[in-house]
């Protein structure tokens, strides 16, 4: 079986996994389930066992029946729709749709779920710069489903260590860094959101060696999710995340206070002209 294949095949077991989940949360058959959805229950049947993929409009009428707020829509979305998803990062954005906990260190950028539109489009015109700028709508899609889990009625507690080094880097337009530390700054104030700023003077630490995100899930042991330019993979040994979550401890003490980070942000955003 050649590795794309086997990457879809792995993303429908991960949704049915998930559709399975929903449904017994829900406390309904498969029967009930396709009763309510309007859907034949060999269809229902055939997504828990990851068999074959489906349109986006089931899903949608699946989820409404699972009284899901958009979680399943979401993980379909973020797996099945192409909007500019890489095969090794679907794992991942499945993942964040159920998410109780995101904790993840950047060194580079701003990681995808706190990037604005401006942001993401300047990133990838630097990554990309032949392509024209309607290739990048699809990009940006991805970022916006990606999103729309901080909207939920019960987002996953997301913990951030920013680098200083990220709030300092430039672009052409001066407005999109300005716009991005504003989200930034706007999003450290929400109530299950914790953002804190690394320092650039900080000697040495922990996190040197790359960003990382570590991801805990319902029902499962955390995974930590490390990207490099062309690539990135999932880590499940439970003694390599217990690494990750060390060098997160270690990092969190040399990082300003919450209070202090968003000063930091504002004091920076102040100074680009």
């Amino acid at each position: 079986m050649r590795k794309t294949e086997e990457s879809e095949e792995a993303a429908r077991l991960r949704f049915g996994r998930l559709l399975r989940k929903l449904r017994g949360q829900a406390g309904l058959s498969q029967q009930e389930l396709a009763a309510l959805a309007t859907v034949s229950q060999s269809t229902v049947s055939d997504l828990e066992l990851g068999k074959k993929g489906t349109r986006r409009e089931p899903v949608v009428r699946l989820d409404h029946a699972l009284t899901a707020r958009g979680v399943l829509m979401d993980a379909w979305d973020a797996v099945f729709s192409g909007f500019g998803m890489t095969a090794y990062f679907r794992e991942v954005a499945e993942a964040e749709q159920t998410a109780v906990k995101i904790r993840e260190y950047s060194h580079g950028l701003v990681p995808g779920l706190f990037q604005t539109e401006g942001y993401v489009r300047a990133i990838n015109e630097i990554a990309k710069p032949e392509a024209p700028q309607s290739s990048f709508d699809h990009i940006v899609k991805a970022r916006q489903h990606r999103q729309q889990v901080l909207e939920q009625a019960h987002p996953p507690a997301l913990m951030l260590l920013l680098d200083e080094v990220v709030l300092l880097r430039r672009f052409r337009d001066p407005q999109v860094m300005k716009d991005q530390i504003s989200r930034l700054i706007d999003m450290s104030r929400l109530p299950r959101v914790k953002i804190q700023v690394v320092p650039i003077a900080t000697e040495g630490h922990a996190g040197l060696g790359g960003s990382f995100t570590l991801i805990e899930v319902p029902d499962s042991h955390p995974f930590v999710y490390v990207e490099s330019q062309e690539t990135g993979v999932s880590l499940k040994q439970q003694e390599v995340v217990a690494s990750y979550e060390r060098i997160f401890a270690d990092l969190g003490s040399s990082a300003l206070p919450v209070p202090a980070s968003r000063s930091r942000m504002e004091e920076i955003r102040g100074s680009i002209t």
